[in-house]
């Protein structure tokens, strides 16, 4: 990462990166291909109970984030101690975070939480069935997540990539099987992407201690304790600004229930096909992290430049077939789940409405990236506040007053476009000013390392 060709290496890294983040939304999407097949109102309770799934997502990333930072961060300067103690310390770290959603897993707790938004009793019914099993595969899914940043820190996103797909090869296996076969409906779905991501993490857990790799230890120890205000610094950015996406999410079915049961579950395709086709570009994007924190290492500014203007262009590539892909063929893409017409109808208006918001999303891929990367995670945080908090929802509210449903799913691509025009900006003000900041950065950290040893 520090001396080969940049466009290389990072193909390298990024190619593997954006076939596991393809791979970890097809555990999403197949879901739903099969509990479309059961009804609108099984589809409905699916969506309810997806942001809790991304809840529990944001706080185990927010530690893998923070420790893949200071990891690479530390394997370009050549101090591997540094690294290995922070990789042991995440996990119980992570545990910690999403302990207390583990109780969603009771109908005690999940039935009210639920209620909130709606009170059929056929939804609240479907929707705590699905969570059961759901809220079990949290652990397990934040041990995948940083097993896969350790990987990452060590310039590896092959391994993660198979253990991935070897997971969800066992959930489209098991998937008609508990569904339909055992008649266990959309329980049976949670239950196979937990399956799923068990198999895929003890492939990771495996590979990492068979080639004597940095390890996440499953237990707390005392000395855990030293590396949590490093990681907690750096990750809790990240993982306030990925619980504001839930939030708004949320906030946005509580809106689209007032319009009924196809809003939720049409919002619900659209958005898992979108993220089969954009998340790669996460993947993408995701490859410069570790990137950027060796090189912030080794201070090799000119190439954390060429890196970002790199993927902004691989970015480009996949965005504009994209876009054509949803304006133009977004009945067929939507017809594979079989929904039911007045789904049907919804869905295709807001994939179409969807793509348009796409033209500004790299730049905003890329200052989020570099921000972790550089160990500046306000910036992420501030932009992901800015397009969810301050634009989604209070567009979704003047939207939906002329336009109902749809003015809700038009908010979508007005405040992508304004967010990927701040990032833009954020963008240019790091690359330019953050050489010339790092020097005394640079030292105040290494005293702070020198003092902890």
């Amino acid at each position: 990462m520090g001396e080969g060709r940049v466009f290389t290496v990072l193909l390298r890294l990024g190619a593997p990166a954006m076939v596991s983040m393809f791979f970890t939304t097809l555990y999403a999407l197949v879901d739903t291909i099969f509990v479309a097949k059961l009804g609108t109102i099984p589809l409905a309770a699916m969506s309810l109970a997806v942001p809790l799934y991304f809840i529990a997502m944001s706080l185990s990333k927010g530690v893998a984030v923070g420790a893949l930072a200071i990891m690479s961060h530390a394997r370009g300067r050549g101090d591997h101690k540094q690294a290995e103690k922070v990789a042991k310390a995440t996990y119980p770290l992570a545990f910690l975070s999403i302990s207390a959603l583990l109780l969603l897993a009771l109908p005690t707790f999940n039935q009210p939480l639920f209620a909130l938004f709606d009170n059929h009793p056929q939804l609240l019914s479907e929707s705590s069935s699905y969570m059961r099993w759901l809220a079990l595969s949290f652990p397990v899914i934040g041990f995948a997540m940083l097993s896969e940043a350790i990987f990452f820190s060590y310039g590896d996103t092959k391994t993660p990539m198979l253990a991935m797909i070897a997971g969800n090869i066992l959930n489209i296996i098991l998937d008609p099987l508990l569904i339909f076969s055992c008649g266990l409906g959309v329980e049976g779905a949670s239950l196979a992407s937990l399956l799923g991501w068990i198999l895929s993490s003890i492939i990771m857990g495996r590979a990492l201690k068979n080639r004597g790799l940095d390890y996440p230890c499953l237990f707390f120890s005392r000395k855990h304790l030293e590396s949590w205000p490093q990681i907690t610094k750096l990750g809790a950015p990240v993982a306030v600004s990925m619980l504001v996406i839930p939030i708004s999410f949320i906030m946005l079915n509580y809106l689209l229930a007032d319009f009924g049961p196809a809003y939720v579950g049409a919002w619900n395709l659209s958005t898992r096909i979108e993220q089969m086709v954009t998340l790669p570009l996460y993947g993408l994007s995701c490859a410069l992290v570790p990137f950027i924190g060796f090189n912030l290492g080794l201070k090799r500014f000119d190439r954390i430049k060429e890196a970002c203007k790199s993927v902004l262009l691989g970015c480009y590539v996949i965005v504009f077939p994209t876009i054509i892909l949803f304006w133009f063929h977004a009945d067929t893409l939507i017809h594979l789940f079989k929904p039911s017409p007045e789904v049907l109808e919804q869905a295709i208006f807001a994939l179409k409405i969807i793509g348009l918001g796409y033209l500004f999303t790299p730049f905003e891929l890329i200052m989020t990236s570099l921000s972790q990367g550089l160990k500046q995670p306000k910036y992420s945080l501030s932009i992901n506040c800015l397009r969810f908090l301050l634009l989604r929802i209070p567009l979704a509210l003047l939207f939906s007053q002329f336009w109902g449903g749809h003015g809700i799913y038009i908010s979508l691509p007005v405040s992508l476009t304004i967010s990927g025009m701040v990032s833009f900006l954020i963008i240019r003000h790091l690359l330019k000013e953050w050489p010339a900041k790092d020097e005394n950065l640079y030292e105040e950290q290494s005293t702070e390392y020198t003092l902890e040893e």
